[in-house]
């Protein structure tokens, strides 16, 4: 009866613990970084390679994908936009909603100066030449609670 008991129990609580969960991992390869969705901010600021002038990209992350929804820079030339919405505090700014599907990859190199922020958390900085993932999936809460997503 005792055995019946503790089956009763721990058979829920495994179940839970299957559970698909909507997760954001972004990852350099080295560092990962993965948390629960509702809807997240991501913010991405770099040093553009070419024009060697900052560059701010927003994001945002829900279970159904990543969207672009603003990008600011200072400058025009090589991969910048070049329609505008407006300008503010010496930045040109166009605000958007592009859906760019559940992943995303984005190449840094030391020059980039790159940082990444989650709900304004930097979460990733990378010093080396790297490739850094952007997903959205559904991974089992245990894998999540663990850190293996």
């Amino acid at each position: 009866m005792n055995l019946l008991k503790r089956f009763l129990f721990l058979f829920p609580s495994l179940i839970i613990l299957l559970f698909p969960a909507n997760v954001l991992v972004i990852s350099d390869g080295v560092h990962s970084h993965t948390s629960f969705l509702g809807e997240k901010e991501i913010k991405i600021s770099y040093i553009h390679s070419v024009q060697r002038s900052e560059i701010i990209e927003e994001l945002k992350a829900n279970k159904t994908g990543l969207y672009v929804t603003e990008m600011w820079w200072k400058d025009f030339g090589a991969g910048l936009p070049e329609d505008l919405q407006y300008l503010e505090n010496g930045y040109y700014v166009k605000k958007v909603n592009i859906s760019l599907g559940k992943s995303l990859s984005f190449w840094f190199i030391p020059l980039n100066h790159a940082k990444i922020s989650v709900n304004e958390e930097v979460i990733l900085s990378p010093t080396k030449e790297t490739l850094v993932n952007f997903n959205v999936r559904k991974c089992p809460l245990i894998l999540v609670i663990i850190g293996r997503c």
